[in-house]
């Protein structure tokens, strides 16, 4: 498998090559991401050989809590102008995970084993965090861009929660846009990750498509879970007192 993996280099190779005839000059990011991301998946393969060897619900927790953790850091990243959106978005991905891998720990779906809870979580997490940092983000500028509406709302003594449920509606609507897309044509342009491992390490392709199904309902149940929670923090964080705005 390694020497496959290093013949899979001119693959990125190709992809430098395409960028420096072209003059895109993204050779040095496609190089510094290739070599980032084979530190990444080594590192992340000890580990998780280190976790799967333990087998213990306390060592899994904590690789997922670790996981939201960094990825609440990167949502902070991509909803910048959103006060605290870092923590907004922990919020919302702890929700999105919990509901989800708790749904489908108690229908017995799934055991609460390694192998199932820890790439179904990194599923989970991954998806919610760029739903939810979507969401604040559209959130923030909603607001931002109806001040006048919001603020003449209030001074006719609406609460903050009806002032703002319209544009929290758009922005969890714009969230979910996504998974929404996905789940229209899911099968008949590509096939997902989780189906495609599944098939090469030699699942039949029915018993394929049903885990790929139940994944699908995961991400949508977590991305509109997480967005929510997130947005609802949010608001009361952008609002003061049913008075104004703090933007």
């Amino acid at each position: 498998m390694q020497s496959k993996v290093i013949y899979s280099v001119i693959l990125l190779l190709i992809a430098v090559l395409v960028s420096y005839f072209n003059r895109l000059k993204a050779e040095k990011d496609l190089i510094v991401g290739g070599i980032r991301a084979a530190i990444q998946l080594i590192l992340i393969g000890y580990v998780l050989n280190y976790i799967f060897s333990l087998n213990t619900i306390g060592s899994q927790l904590l690789l997922l809590f670790i996981m939201t953790l960094i990825a609440s850091h990167t949502a902070k990243g991509r909803a910048k102008e959103v006060k605290n959106s870092g923590l907004l978005a922990f919020f919302g991905i702890m929700a999105g995970t919990i509901t989800s891998i708790g749904v489908l720990l108690i229908l017995g779906i799934i055991k609460p084993e390694p192998r199932y809870l820890i790439p179904l979580g990194g599923m989970v997490i991954g998806n919610t965090m760029n739903a939810s940092a979507l969401a604040l983000d559209r959130f923030y500028h909603e607001l931002k861009n109806n001040t006048p509406k919001i603020l003449f709302a209030l001074s006719l003594g609406m609460s903050t929660k009806d002032a703002s449920l319209f544009y929290i509606r758009k922005a969890i609507r714009a969230a979910m846009t996504p998974i929404i897309n996905t789940l229209k044509i899911v099968g008949l342009i590509q096939l997902p990750g989780a189906m495609t491992g599944m098939l090469v390490a030699g699942a039949s392709p029915m018993e394929a498509a049903m885990f790929q199904l139940v994944i699908m309902y995961m991400i949508a149940a977590a991305v509109g879970t997480g967005s929510m929670v997130a947005l609802l923090f949010a608001r009361k964080r952008l609002f003061y007192r049913d008075i104004t705005l703090k933007l």
